[in-house]
């Protein structure tokens, strides 16, 4: 495969599979119970959620940075709420 070839390959884009009411989805740890869609909602990290005659699945398992709110979306990038110090400013106050 030469480089060019890669490259095309690489920037192919996925898309989600578009998901209606009365969709089939597999859900349980071994994902073999099926489960009919119901209707959509998101959870409180605004990511989107699946309403099933099972109970509410999450249609994509991690969590999609831009969808979540900015707060929380610092505390995952940094692992805490307030903004990070450079070291030698914690030493100069």
């Amino acid at each position: 495969m030469s480089k060019q070839d890669y490259c095309k390959a690489r920037k192919k884009v996925y898309e989600l599979p578009r998901l209606a009411v009365g969709d089939v989805l597999l859900v349980g740890k071994f994902k073999n119970r099926k489960a009919t869609i119901t209707g959509f909602s998101s959870d409180e990290n605004n990511q989107p959620v699946a309403q099933t005659d099972k109970g509410d699945q999450k249609i994509v398992k991690p969590q999609i940075a831009e969808l979540m709110p900015a707060k929380q979306r610092l505390i995952a990038d940094c692992g805490r709420a307030d903004p990070p110090v450079a070291p030698l400013v914690r030493f100069l106050v």
